[in-house]
């Protein structure tokens, strides 16, 4: 019996150390293929295939258009006028010398210059509308870059549920051989199927998590609902990725590559624009022309001039104009609003990784090196019978716990590393 629970012990280590450099296949085989992916190849692949990017990519071209729509001048206006019926000659629609016909020619000028300003309203439009999708970027970048993190390290922790699953269901089965034969007591036996239900419910929750994300990553890549993401990372450069950037240097770079603050300074300046383009709108606009009338006027085939323009007496766009320097008042104060929450964000993401990496460095490497010590002595100790099976389910417990934690503290150092690349705008942390 001795030497039965010993060596089923020792198969239950071995599985367990060499869990995590194999991905479960029994949940890759429930899609039709795999898709390996390190971070680089994985963001190759969001930029081309990402939906809510390409469709604001349309959103760029539809604003360039209405770039285009904005240069164009008015166009002319030309009327005709003909006489229906002639008395004198008892004619319908006379085109003759003895009919009577209007012809006149109008063409709009736009004064103040409000066609440039019309022009340079929808320049930053489309400034805005670029800075939108740039904004978007981040925010689906850090979603992927996160999402696969996580999926990295839920893959790794469910291959360690996974291999000692099947172990302890054999020490359970060796356990209720000998329970009916009087060598085990019932307590060892229900405590062994107690841990068995408990690694099945924390396996489970691992495979929910994985299949949540597992559709956040396809939908971001684009990837069918047949395809199983695997993350393939170098473990090594996840480990030694930090960010040793001072805050100064930080803050730096994310007001250059913010393009959320450069939205909100852009529409500054539009709202600028707008104001000097209400202004030119009490500008009234001036109409020239020209009219032929053979019959109507003082003198046969009279040809004459237009000029037009309205009288700005009453509406001088006096409302209009007062709503658009509240406007630009308005974007300042949200400007300054807006420059205070990228510096609280830059700070916050800079503090929560120094206060992770306290904790990673702290603790990761020494508990790395004592992780096979442990086992090692845990196990002898079992297997000389110097401690019950009752203590060596609750060291495996122990030790199960701290391995999910570990993983756990890893996934949460990574997100807080893209948490500085999603504050400053771009990847100044890089890994594969």
């Amino acid at each position: 019996m001795q030497r039965l629970l010993t060596l089923l012990v020792f198969i239950l280590l071995i599985g367990f150390r060499g869990a995590a450099q194999s991905p479960p296949e029994n949940l890759i085989n429930a899609r039709t293929d795999t898709l390996r992916l390190n971070m680089a190849q994985a963001e190759e692949i969001f930029l081309k295939n990402n939906l809510p990017l390409l469709s604001q990519r349309l959103d760029i071209d539809a604003a360039k258009a209405a770039i285009i729509q904005a240069r164009l001048f008015p166009n002319p206006t030309l009327s005709v006028e003909q006489n229906i019926y002639n008395p004198n000659n008892q004619k319908y629609f006379d085109t003759g010398k003895s009919g009577q016909n209007i012809v006149e020619f109008q063409q709009m000028i736009e004064l103040a210059g409000k066609r440039n300003k019309r022009i340079q309203i929808e320049q930053l439009n489309s400034q805005i509308t670029e800075f939108q999708y740039f904004d978007l970027l981040r925010s689906l970048r850090f979603e992927l870059r996160t999402s696969l993190v996580e999926l990295n390290y839920l893959i790794q922790n469910l291959a360690i549920y996974q291999s000692k699953t099947e172990p302890i269901r054999r020490l359970v089965t060796a356990y209720e051989s000998q329970l009916k034969k009087g060598n085990v007591s019932l307590k060892e036996v229900t405590r062994l199927k107690a841990l068995i239900f408990s690694l099945e419910n924390e396996r489970l929750d691992l495979i929910h998590q994985i299949n949540d994300r597992e559709a956040s990553v396809s939908l971001l890549l684009g990837a069918k609902p047949t395809i199983f993401i695997l993350p393939t990372f170098n473990e090594t450069q996840l480990n030694r990725a930090d960010a040793t950037l001072p805050y100064e240097q930080l803050l730096a770079t994310a007001t250059e590559n913010r393009y959320d603050l450069k939205l909100v300074q852009t529409n500054v300046n539009l709202q600028e624009a707008q104001l000097n383009y209400q202004k030119a709108l009490a500008v009234p606009d001036l109409g020239l022309g020209a009219i032929y009338d053979r019959q109507g006027s003082f003198i046969r085939d009279y040809v004459g001039v237009q000029a037009q323009f309205s009288l700005p007496f009453l509406n001088r766009n006096q409302g209009n104009i007062k709503a658009a320097k509240i406007l630009v008042d308005k974007s300042k104060t949200d400007l300054q609003q807006y420059q205070n929450q990228v510096e609280q964000e830059v700070m916050s993401a800079y503090n929560k990784v120094r206060e992770t990496d306290k904790i990673y460095l702290g603790h990761y490497a020494n508990f790395s090196q004592d992780f096979d010590k442990l086992l090692d002595g845990i196990t002898e100790s079992f297997g000389k019978r110097n401690i019950s099976l009752i203590e060596f389910v609750d060291y495996y417990e122990t030790y199960t716990e701290s391995i999910t934690q570990m993983l756990q503290l890893k996934t949460n150092r990574i997100k807080a590393l893209e948490e500085i690349n999603f504050a400053v705008g771009t990847p100044v942390i890089q890994y594969q």
